[in-house]
């Protein structure tokens, strides 16, 4: 065969001859490089150094680049000579090898010019992501890259965004053969050709040397790789070692050497990857067996991994090399031990084979598909130098292949089992190419795969140790999915016989020796051959399948009778699979293995129906042909004259004469076969779903054809090969379908009980929806067909006798003896009777297949009777829906359809129908159970209100339709009868214990139910009647058995007449009418006068029995009213009680114990469930210009909706360095937290033992809890705690926090002034030594008994009052147990060298995470502090409480504590005592903390101290701004642009409360810092606006977190005066109102305010005492790393990312949540011992808690000191759906709600401890969460 690519323009292509490298001068480089291959593993001692790798590829590219001249046209202006560059050069920086490709990219030269009707072939490694258009796609293989798909216009259509899982997916953008012609074909990079011309025949530049010389060396190259891997070993041969020492030097393997070389050495040890064993293992092995350091055996194990290979060995002794292959061998690695020549030639292979995928990926000459051409020229000829040179002879197969007309691609694909990872991904890219070039390169390497598929299938099926690596996963499906190539390759190379060539002998276990015999012999198949014990088997049916789906492919078997034969007899083989019988006598011991021969089940039923669809294209003749074909198989099957069934299990028909059933008189033949002792059965008929479906294509043909009906063209045709007569063949033709129908339905009456429940599942697999459509589907239509053929009668006398229900539809059906059966409980028989109703009248009703409804209207057709069940979401929905309705798009029918709800924060997105479209529904749809059938029957009738459902009009096919006889039965007497008898039948209804059948049931049970017998039998009636009004009417007063049995009109009426058939009355009521009205009327003259005198009665007797209304309303109210007087004497004596109760309860109780349930009061006195943690959740600003605007960008109202959300990682326009915070921002403190149920303190003790004790039972379990932290799980919420937080108040004397008199208008606090002259003097009249104010504190004004290492028992000052609260103070003990190691480890985080400062550490750090949790939340009137949770308010009020108790512990509850009152205004008031002052700065310490100190030191000063906090924390945020502004804005750092949040209301509000500042910040810093010299320069940087907006900001949290403190402790704010309180403008000056406080500019303008001074001598001791600037908080409300809408993006941006900490592709990539981190999630490269980089990184960053996002599998994984559980994803598909790990590949957008409560309920509120707590109560987790 001529090669397929046609010369380019200019000439090239002469072979060049052997003799030319004889007599070529040295300096030819094409010589240079084949002596290089030849005769460099002799000069390097077999290792292939990376010297040698720069040779060689010095020497390639020496052989293409000849002449400086020739480098433009490879992108290479100016650039050196090959021979001129070093070896380094061509090494490159990490030894990988220099690129063209690479070099062509990074110089802009790798885009050649874009080219119609070019497809794009892009080989896509495993988990790389892909796009599929749902709208656009032929099936749902065809996938398009990221790229392409980006350059594509899919708007509007159903995109599916999934992965690769498999090893080389190549992407389909511009096959015409995997898209719809619908204007979407190609991209904007591979335009769909817009001329008839193929793409093979272009045009180049290039000059014909340069082509020539690339040849040459393409010719070169291939040769040495064949020669190379055809002595390489098998992975069958993989790691069997030489014996001993003579076995090695033996010289028997095979191999390259020459034979005086073999044996003499050096080895080279080579491991191969596997899945089997994980990084940690194959590394600890290397550094065992090699004595290497565990970072080199780490990465030689990535590299083998990777690369799917590493020579880790290459010595010269024998010994040395045996021992370490039998130490990689011990644990199962695959491992060779073979001679380093050969070694060294497959490394240089390897290297040759990485330069031709190189090399594909350049431009030559502008033209990107240039050298794919010249390869796909050398790969399609033959071989320059066959033989196998010096080595030992080739295997079998390949010396086949030596002696056929071979080409080097048909050598390459069989040597590609020899091939690892690497290489054999680098020649999937060459395969794409060579396919996506043009059509007669298609064609050719369908040719080639064919010619080589028997054999490439054996290396599948016996040889590959990784499957999908194999060929059968790569160019099988670019030939299988191309349809014109298929047809191709099947006319020329016999593709078809040879694919089932290769099915028959592998599934009838015809191999020896890994070889299949081909052709294959004639043999049977049974269950027990190796085929069914794995699913290699499925591999070969998806090639069958997607050969026969193909047009072209199907037009060729329509056409070839000897095809479709072959394919026939191959579903032939199956039929009669897994044979079983009823068991009758007792029940099976062992149960069959009916789920290895179901695996298959689908694919076969499929295969069968596509095979069956070729014949649509089939002429008359061939049709009837392969009917007949068919048939007579199906024939000598069931009469055993073939041995497709066993002979020992089945017996050839019989046929037998009826007698009266349904029909008297009348005695048709039917089957003799007794189907409630049945000997042989199976599900596997695939002749039977051929035939289904072939028959179909009788449509096709016009009617009458040669003059014959349907019936007569039957007869003559399809049973003419047939002997005997015409009428048994057709029931043998339709008995499987008959049987199937009636062993399901004795399976569902569970017949087939002592069959096991095997029988069950087999039953609901075949009726699956994925492949019911082949199977059920399909044999239903078979009696569809039957009906149209064969005479009605006799098929319905068939069904009723294979339902075992003959003497029920003849004689007397009220006999009890209809109702015996040994073999048959009546109960099953009356289940076996409502089915065969149930399937007549769906044979009547159910026209889609015959009518060939279009796949739109199928659709339709499904969605309405699925919806009409319920609300679905979209993934319950498809699972119900049929295989071809989910193949394409069905969205737009589904939206016409239904009725969309959005999904919530909890619930997701549903569909429900349209209530106009319910009376579309058919109650008695045939895929509805009895269940559902009910459920949508009471729903219509409450949706309409009717009182019964009309049947829908019959949509039988017209007299033009070869099928239009379909419906025929239902107008004649069949139907009649069958509803006269089942009437007859439904009569024990009136009195259940007259049912004829209850003689035989048992004696405890009643009679069945008939009443779905008798909705079945009225629905039947009624189809019936619209069929043929005048003919039913007619038939329903004739009586077939006069004796016996009453009409149809008779047992209406008898009905009619009987209070029992209620329910059923609008039905008969019609159907009585509508015959009367047909009828004369003397046939219903006695009827209608009984009727009349019935009604007339019956209006009589309600008239006389309605009661007087007036009367009937009088007496219901003096009913009311007397049961109203009654409840009220009842709530009068129970309220006296209850207060005689309070006047006698005296103790205040706090609640009752969650444990024992007993009151917790002060004498038996507990607290509340709490846990502490550390934390690192609040956030200090970054000096950073991004993160300075975005500080800008704070909104003036954190109590509104302010909170706008934006999306991240470059997909938004916001600044990618804003993304995630820096973890190196955060503070650490310790955040409390609280159920809000309480416990005693010895009831905690107990529980808490309990605990231990169950610790100790469960040692495997994983526990929610660590009992060494001393957690606990709350009883009832399950939420983690490991202290209780004491209930109990101070007994010391304090004043309330607002005091019932002031000094100034009522409801407003005194002024400050009042307040420090009050205290004042309060301090000179009991404080005599004014340095007794500083005796227990610290020298930065910190309380010593509020440290975490304080020892009260040591150190108290009234031990004996300790002892009288002893339950409080173990409560406080165990606080302090847990804080003290906390407070030691954190050191380092806090930056601080002393102890944790419970005020600072733990209650201003919770009460600030109560704050920042609320920012931006809409506030509905109410304040910051009305906002946050009663529970967190009680929680903030009663840690302050445990601070006084620390305080009672400490001093003692008598203690005169006016020293530590007048201290507290001391630190403020620095000039009071000048000879006590404190050392440190007051602007060092957080002013929050001491408004915390004062709320539990002195509550009645609380407001003052808040007033001078604020001050406080103004100044100190003067002092931060001038550093951060100066950081942020004093270079040249400029601003990266971002959106604008939405206007701001309040702004101009707000920046008033600044306006005229900076005279003022610029006096405070000049005069009183120091001076702070470059005031001016600092403020020069921001604007007026700027200056006051971050003053704003960064004060505003403070005024915030008092208000929430004050309310916590008082219950309401200092001000309550209406007129003082501001209620309308920002939020901070709505807090300034509250909390009585003066505006700052007000009162730091005017030199005379109190404020004033103060300020100003807060800033000399600062300057004067270390001038340390305060750090600033970051103002904004908190946000988690920014995602993406789109899931995709973050998946797409991630693919290829490293690992920042092992530079490594990670296996499972993860993202912090919290700042933003790209981890490894699972791998071993980052770990430390046992834990992972996940818990590494979050010790850094969160301290105790982590949230990560599992890129790949699109998970939440949330961690807390060493537990975790998993959650979701706040990302919903466009369903309004999750789909965990891309199940459904929907493509899934962020969904607010949920991302809002992901960062406000788990993340701000610190509820992962209690989350992972809760979730793991609720399994037996078995831990490993440390090594995330």
């Amino acid at each position: 065969m001529s090669s397929p690519v046609r010369p380019i323009p200019g000439g090239y292509g002469s072979r060049p001859s052997q003799p030319r490298h004889v007599s070529a001068p040295p300096t030819d480089p094409h010589r240079i490089l084949h002596d290089l291959l030849q005769h460099s593993p002799y000069h390097r001692g077999g290792r292939c150094s990376p010297s040698l790798k720069a040779s060689a590829l010095r020497a390639l590219f020496a052989s293409i680049f000849q002449a400086e001249d020739w480098l433009p046209y490879f992108g290479l202006e100016g650039e050196k000579m090959p021979g001129e560059r070093g070896l380094g050069e061509w090494l490159g920086p990490d030894e990988a090898g220099w690129k063209l490709s690479e070099h062509q990219k990074a110089k802009g030269r790798d885009k050649g010019k874009v080219k119609e009707g070019r497809m794009c072939g892009r080989t896509l490694k495993r988990f790389d992501r892909t796009y599929t258009c749902k709208t656009c796609a032929m099936d749902p293989s065809c996938i398009l890259c990221v790229d392409c798909f980006r350059a594509s216009d899919h708007k509007g259509h159903e995109i599916l965004f999934g992965q690769s899982f498999t090893f080389s997916a190549a992407c389909d953008c511009g096959d015409a053969s995997a898209w719809k012609d619908n204007g979407h074909l190609g991209c904007s990079r591979h335009p769909p050709s817009t001329s008839k011309s193929t793409a093979s025949a272009d045009p180049t530049d290039v000059p014909p040397q340069i082509l020539q010389a690339v040849y040459e060396t393409v010719c070169m190259v291939l040769d040495f790789i064949i020669s190379v891997l055809q002595h390489s070993l098998l992975p069958s041969e993989f790691s069997r070692l030489p014996r001993d020492e003579v076995g090695m030097r033996s010289g028997e393997a095979s191999t390259a050497e020459p034979s005086e070389r073999r044996g003499k050495g050096p080895w080279s040890v080579v491991l191969w990857s596997d899945d089997k064993h994980v990084a940690r293992e194959v590394t600890r092995q290397l550094r065992d067996a090699l004595n290497v350091p565990w970072e080199t055996a780490e990465k030689w194990a990535r590299e083998a991994d990777e690369v799917g290979r590493k020579v880790v060995l290459t010595t010269p002794s024998p010994v040395l090399a045996f021992h370490t292959a039998s130490m990689l061998q011990q644990i199962d690695l695959g491992v060779t031990l073979r001679s380093a020549y050969d070694i060294f030639r497959e490394e240089l292979a390897g290297l040759l084979i990485s330069w031709l995928a190189d090399m594909g990926q350049s431009t030559i000459g502008g033209d990107g598909h240039l050298f794919s051409r010249i390869l796909a020229k050398a790969m399609y000829e033959p071989r320059q130098n066959s033989g196998v040179g010096a080595g030992t002879p080739l295997s079998d197969d390949l010396q086949e292949l030596e002696h056929s007309p071979a080409k080097r691609i048909d050598w390459i694909m069989q040597l590609d089992v020899k091939m690892w990872k690497k290489t054999k991904f680098e020649w999937r890219q060459m395969y794409a190419w060579l396919y996506g070039l043009n059509w007669e390169t298609q064609r050719e390497l369908a040719a080639r795969f064919t010619f080589n598929y028997i054999r490439l299938f054996e290396h599948f099926l016996f040889q590959e140790r990784e499957i999908d690596t194999n060929l059968m996963y790569c160019i099988a499906y670019m030939v299988f999915g191309n349809g014109p190539a298929c047809a191709w390759a099947t006319t020329h190379q016999n593709l078809f016989d040879t694919v089932l060539d290769v099915a028959y002998a592998w599934f009838t276990n015809q191999a020896a020796s890994n070889r299949l015999v081909i052709p294959p012999e004639k043999a049977r198949l049974t269950e027990d051959m190796p085929a069914f014990r794995g699913k290699k088997g499925l591999t070969v049916f998806g090639h069958i399948r997607s050969l026969v789906r193909h047009e072209a492919m199907q037009r060729i078997i329509a056409d070839s009778p000897e095809k479709f034969s072959r394919a026939a007899a191959f579903l032939n083989l199956f039929v009669g699979l897994q044979t079983q019988k009823r068991e009758l006598d007792q029940h099976i011991e062992f149960e069959v293995e009916w789920t290895k021969t179901f695996t298959f089940l689908g694919e076969l039923a499929k295969t069968a129906r596509e095979l069956g669809e070729s014949l649509r294209f089939a002429s008359p003749e061939n049709l009837l042909v392969a009917l007949s074909q068919v048939a007579e198989r199906i024939y000598d099957d069931f009469m055993l004259k073939s041995d497709t069934l066993d002979k020992e299990k089945y017996k050839a028909l019989d046929f037998t004469s009826t007698q009266s059933i349904l029909i008297p008189d009348q005695s048709p033949e039917i089957v003799d076969l007794y189907t409630a002792q049945i000997k042989a059965f199976s599900f596997h008929h695939y002749l039977h779903l051929l035939f289904a479906e072939c028959v179909k294509n009788f449509r096709s043909l016009p009617v009458p054809y040669r003059g014959l009906s349907l019936r007569e063209l039957f007869d003559k045709f399809v049973c003419n090969r047939i002997p005997g007569q015409t009428n048994h063949a057709k029931l043998v033709l339709f008995e499987a379908p008959m049987e199937k129908h009636v062993v399901l339905s004795s399976i569902k009456a569970d017949m087939w009980r002592k069959n096991g429940i095997g029988m069950r599942g087999q039953m609901h697999h075949y009726r699956d929806v994925g492949i019911r459509e082949a199977t059920i589907d399909q044999e239903f239509w078979s009696l569809q067909f039957a009906l149209c053929v064969m005479d009605p009668t006799q098929l319905f006398v068939s069904l009723i006798d294979r339902f075992e229900l003959s003497h029920l539809f003849s004689g007397d059906v009220l006999d009890p003896e209809n109702w015996s059966n040994e073999f048959l409980e009546p109960r099953q028989r009356l289940m076996l009777y409502e089915d065969f109703m149930l399937l007549a009248l769906n044979l009547a009703t159910d026209m889609s297949t015959v009518n060939a409804w279009p796949r739109e209207r199928i659709s339709r057709h499904h969605l309405i009777h699925q919806l009409a069940l319920g609300t679905y979401t979209y993934s319950e929905l498809t699972k119900r829906l049929p295989e071809r309705v989910l193949e394409t798009s069905f969205l737009d029918i589904l939206s016409e359809v239904s009725d969309y709800r959005a999904p919530t924060e909890t619930v997701v997105g549903a569909y429900s129908l349209k209530p106009e479209l319910l009376t579309e529904v058919d109650p008695f749809w045939r895929h509805y159970t009895r269940n559902d059938m009910r459920n949508v029957t009471e729903k219509i009738l409450s949706r309409t209100q009717a009182k019964f459902i009309l049947p829908h009009a019959l949509d039988l096919p017209g007299p033009d339709s070869p099928f239009h006889a379909v419906g025929d039965w239902i107008k004649s007497s069949i139907a009649h009868n069958l509803v006269m008898f089942s009437l007859s039948s439904c009569v024990p209804i009136v009195d259940p214990n007259e049912w004829p059948g209850s003689i035989y049931q048992r004696e405890e049970e009643s009679m069945p139910q008939l009443d779905l017998l008798l909705d079945l039998t009225l629905q039947l009636a009624m189809v019936s009647f619209q069929a043929d009004p005048h003919a039913f009417a007619d038939a329903s007063i004739m009586i077939l058995l006069k004796d016996c049995n009453m009409s149809t009109f008779q047992n209406l009426w008898f009905m009619q007449n009987h209070e029992q058939f209620e329910p059923w009355l609008p039905k008969i009521n019609w159907l009585i009418e509508q015959i009367v009205a047909i009828l004369p009327p003397e046939f219903t003259q006695d009827y209608r006068t009984e009727r009349a005198e019935f009604l007339e009665e019956r209006a009589t007797e309600e008239q006389e029995s309605k009661p007087d209304p007036k009367e009937a309303a009088a007496a219901r109210q003096r009913k009311i009213m007397a049961e109203f007087a009654k409840k009220q004497a009842a709530f009068a004596s129970s309220f006296d009680e209850e207060d005689e109760e309070l006047e006698e309860e005296e103790e205040e109780t706090y609640g009752s114990c969650i444990v024992c349930q007993d009151e917790v009061t002060q004498k038996n006195t507990g607290g509340m469930l709490a846990l502490i943690q550390p934390s690192r959740i609040m956030r200090e600003v970054v000096h950073d210009r991004d993160w300075f605007e975005e500080s800008l960008l704070a909104p003036s109202c954190l109590d509104q909706a302010t909170r706008y959300h934006r999306f991240g990682q470059g997909t938004s326009g916001e600044p990618g360095s804003t993304d995630g915070y820096p973890a190196t921002n955060n503070r650490f403190g310790v955040y409390v937290s609280a159920c809000s149920h309480l416990m005693h303190e010895g009831c905690l003790n107990k529980y808490f033992e309990a605990t231990r004790y169950r610790h100790t039972q469960q040692v495997q379990r994983h526990h929610p809890e660590n009992a060494v932290r001393c957690e606990y799980l709350c009883p009832l919420c399950k939420s983690l705690g490991n202290v209780l937080v004491p209930l109990d108040s101070t007994r010391a004397q304090l004043r309330p926090y607002i005091p019932l008199k002031t000094r100034g208008p009522p409801g407003r606090p005194s002024s400050l002034s009042t307040k420090i002259r009050d205290v004042s003097s309060e301090g000179l009249l009991k404080v005599r030594d004014s340095a007794k104010i500083w005796e227990h504190h610290v020298e930065t004004g910190e309380l010593s008994p509020w440290f975490s290492d304080t020892n009260f028992t040591a150190t108290s000052l009234d031990p004996g009052y300790r002892r009288t609260i002893r339950l409080s103070a173990r409560m406080i003990e165990r606080f302090r147990f847990l804080i003290r190691p906390l407070s030691e480890q954190s050191q380092r985080i806090r930056g601080k060298k002393t102890n944790m400062y419970v005020p600072d550490d733990v209650v201003s750090y919770t009460v600030s995470a109560c704050e920042v949790a609320q920012r931006g939340i809409p506030s509905l009137g109410q304040t910051v502090a009305e906002q946050v949770p009663d529970v967190s308010m009680k929680l903030i009020k009663k840690l302050i409480g445990m601070l006084q108790l620390e305080l009672d512990i400490y001093f003692g509850p008598n203690y005169d504590r006016t020293a530590l009152r007048v201290g507290m205004f001391a630190r403020f008031l620095p000039d009071w005592y000048r000879a006590s002052t404190l050392p440190s700065p007051l602007l060092l310490r957080q002013p929050l903390v001491l408004v915390i100190e004062a709320a539990a030191i002195a509550p009645d000063l609380l407001q003052s101290v808040i007033v001078m906090s604020f001050y406080a924390e103004l100044t100190r945020t003067m002092l931060g701004l001038s550093m951060w502004v100066r950081r942020c804005l004093g270079g040249r750092q400029v601003a990266q642009p971002r959106t604008s949040p939405p206007a701001d209301a309040y702004l101009a509000d707000a920046l008033s409360l600044f306006k005229g500042f900076r005279p003022i910040m610029q006096t405070l810093l000049r005069n009183n810092a120091g001076p702070f010299t470059d005031t001016d320069g600092v403020l020069s940087l921001v604007s007026d606006e700027m200056l006051a907006k971050l003053l704003y900001s960064h004060t505003l949290p403070f005024l915030r977190r008092a208000a929430i403190v004050f309310y916590a402790m008082a219950g309401a704010y200092p001000v309550s005066d209406p007129d003082a309180i501001v209620d309308e403008g920002c939020e901070y000056r709505r807090l300034l109102s509250l909390l009585g406080i003066t505006p700052p500019s007000e009162a730091l303008s005017n030199p005379q305010s109190t404020e004033t001074p103060i300020v100003s001598r807060w800033l000399t001791q600062w300057a004067l005492q270390g001038r340390i600037v305060p750090p600033l908080e970051y103002p904004g409300t908190y946000e988690l790393v920014r995602l993406p809408e789109k899931w995709e993006d973050l998946m797409i941006r991630y693919t290829d990312q490293k690992c920042d900490q092992c530079g490594t592709k990670p296996t499972y990539p993860a993202l912090c949540l919290y700042c933003g981190q790209f981890v490894c999630l699972a791998g071993d490269c980052c770990s430390e011992g046992e834990l992972g980089e996940c818990n590494i990184h979050m010790r850094d960053c969160g301290t105790g808690t982590g949230m990560f996002v599992d890129i790949k599998r699109w998970l939440l994984i949330y961690l807390y000191a060493g537990s975790g559980s998993f959650g979701h994803m706040p990302y919903l598909d466009t369903h309004g759906e999750l789909d965990l790990s891309m199940r459904r590949m929907h493509r899934q957008y962020m969904h607010l709600g949920r991302m809002d409560e992901l960062r406000k309920a788990t993340w701000l509120q610190h509820t992962i401890p209690h989350l992972t707590a809760r979730k793991l109560e609720l399994t037996s987790d078995g831990g490993g969460w440390g090594t995330f």
